[in-house]
């Protein structure tokens, strides 16, 4: 075929669909997990088309999904996220564990967690006694405290990864969604605390996918506002930029923030990138410093047509949907300055909904793809089966939860 969209245009229908997909290999279920084998294809099928593609950008890395596929195709990786256990993820994903010292380093874990069991103090933070349950706290604390003894930093991130999905599974928070809402009393006390056994299972049944060369280069990662970090990067210095942007303010969409604060208050902070700290102070802090969780609009930049997009929504969630769009809009100029020319902007999008009312989230970024200078490429539709989204998001007066969304685009913009 002679060029990339012929390529992209001789797949089936519901080829992207990939409903067959399940990852059992996940350190962790992390929220809105991308489809892995749909981003690689997609990565493989640019490639071939544009073989001068060294690095690959993901402003809003989540889980890692796309700097994975990036890596395996032999390109530098660049990633950031505000969230710092999305770093940890990720990083453990790109940079992986040593093989000639991992199953000593499981051996030895396994040791020291029956070593010190009985024998540790129990970890404390603020209301830890609301999250888990006493027995859940002592068992807890015995497993950080034979983290810490590992002395492999490689090593000790994938356990912390493999901690954290312990962590949320022995919690007194309800799985059914990634806010913070306590589970009734009865499942709490009936609850079978098997934590260890869990843990152990965990890193002895997945070292083996993350095992990579000890030689292997460090991921480029950056914990932070991706508009600020975004700044520092050149002109035109990226080949290929790759992401799933957040359709809405975390607290209205996904709670990455709420979802992932109580690991990140047992976790060792020195085994993590260097962020806030402060963000650990509030359940709900990391959503708020997302895009549009705040409401500050002194400086309101947005200079395209949008008011059309939202004009049936109530004036208040209106007034929600127009900080996201102000933090958006920097997000995208600066993504389309430190795009090299020639190069592809790559968006996996989804139109959510907003006071019952679809916000037509793929026409606002043609409208800003047109304003800075993209030329739509390409677009593929695909029903979402495997990325891990809630079914219902949040609540409207009179009708209860909004069903979430159920299909997305891939848009394919070409800088001129």
């Amino acid at each position: 075929m002679d060029n990339l969209v012929e390529k992209l245009n001789s797949y089936e229908n519901d080829y992207w669909d990939f409903t067959e997909y399940r990852d059992k290999k996940a350190l962790i279920k992390y929220p809105g997990m991308m489809v892995a084998p749909m981003q690689e294809q997609l990565l493989k099928d640019i490639i071939e088309y544009d073989q001068g593609i060294t690095s690959i950008l993901d402003p809003f890395v989540g889980s890692g999904t796309v700097l994975t596929a990036g890596a395996a195709l032999n390109l530098n990786t660049y990633g950031i996220d505000i969230n710092p256990l999305a770093v940890l993820i990720s990083r453990v994903k790109l940079e992986g564990v040593p093989l000639v010292k991992i199953r000593e380093s499981i051996a030895e874990i396994r040791t020291n967690i029956t070593l010190l069991l009985g024998n540790t103090e129990p970890f404390e933070f603020i209301n830890i006694n609301k999250w888990f349950r006493e027995d859940v706290i002592i068992d807890l604390s015995t497993i950080r405290k034979a983290i810490e003894r590992e002395g492999n930093i490689r090593i000790r991130r994938f356990f912390w990864v493999c901690f954290a999905d312990t962590i949320r599974k022995f919690s007194n928070t309800r799985s059914t969604t990634f806010k913070l809402h306590i589970k009734e009393e009865e499942k709490i006390k009936s609850m079978d605390n098997h934590c260890i056994q869990y843990f152990i299972t965990k890193i002895s049944s997945l070292y083996m996918n993350y095992v990579k060369d000890s030689n292997s280069s460090k991921a480029n990662l950056f914990t932070g506002n991706s508009i600020n970090i975004l700044e520092k990067f050149p002109d035109e210095s990226i080949d290929l930029i790759c992401t799933s942007p957040p359709y809405g303010d975390n607290h209205t969409t996904i709670t990455y923030g709420q979802y992932s604060i109580l690991p990140l208050l047992w976790i060792d902070l020195n085994d993590l990138d260097q962020f806030e700290v402060s963000l650990l102070n509030n359940l709900t802090a990391i959503d708020r410093v997302s895009l549009g969780g705040h409401n500050n609009m002194e400086e309101f930049e947005v200079k395209i047509e949008y008011e059309d997009l939202i004009q049936n929504i109530s004036s208040e969630k209106a007034k929600k949907v127009r900080y996201f769009i102000n933090d958006y809009y920097k997000v995208f100029f600066e993504l389309t300055r430190i795009l090299k020319k020639e190069k592809r902007l790559v968006l996996t999008l989804g139109n959510r909904r907003v006071d019952n009312q679809e916000f037509p989230f793929d026409v606002f970024n043609d409208r800003l793809a047109a304003k800075f200078g993209l030329k739509e490429e390409a677009v593929l539709t695909r029903n979402i089966q495997g990325k891990r989204m809630p079914a219902k998001v949040s609540k409207i007066a009179n009708l209860g939860s909004v069903k979430s969304m159920s299909k997305e685009y891939i848009k394919i913009y070409r800088k001129y």
